[in-house]
């Protein structure tokens, strides 16, 4: 007769693990735990500079929408601290928003510490092309203005 311990319901019923088992478990744990961590913030910092992107082309879209409806508007882009505020045609602020959020950082084209994005009654923009620069961690996002007001990602 086998031991209870070497029968089918001996190996996978029985109640706990032994020491080893769980010494095993944890060696297994520690060894995967860099690579996790290093992975979760990768992922934190793309999610960081994906919704900064997204909220800059966001207000430079409701700028378009805001110069058809009133006659123009403004968004103005500072790089220090990274923000954007948008502005209708009696210089009212409507919105602002803050992309230096999670450590964000913003670059605007030649160098530039603020740039003003105007946009006509046509909703066209009235302004050379800019490129927006969001870096965190080495990773960067970049958010494109043509001259027409048009937002590209890359």
């Amino acid at each position: 007769m086998l031991h209870p311990r070497w029968t089918v319901h001996g190996l996978l019923g029985h109640s706990g693990a032994s020491l080893l088992e769980v010494v095993v478990l944890l060696a297994v744990v520690a060894a995967l735990a860099p690579t996790v961590v290093r992975s979760a913030a990768g992922i934190r910092a793309a999610f960081h500079l994906l919704r900064a992107q997204e909220d800059a082309a966001r207000i430079l879209s409701e700028a378009r929408w805001v110069a058809v409806g009133t006659g123009g508007a403004v968004v103005e882009v500072t790089a220090d601290p990274p923000g954007g505020v948008l502005m209708n045609t009696a210089g009212d602020t409507l919105r602002s928003v803050d992309f230096g959020e999670g450590g964000v950082s913003l670059g605007l084209s030649r160098g530039r510490a603020s740039s003003r994005l105007r946009f006509g009654p046509m909703a066209l923009g009235l302004v050379s092309s800019q490129t927006l620069t969001f870096s965190l961690a080495g990773a960067e996002r970049k958010l494109v203005v043509s001259s027409l007001g048009r937002v590209s990602r890359r």
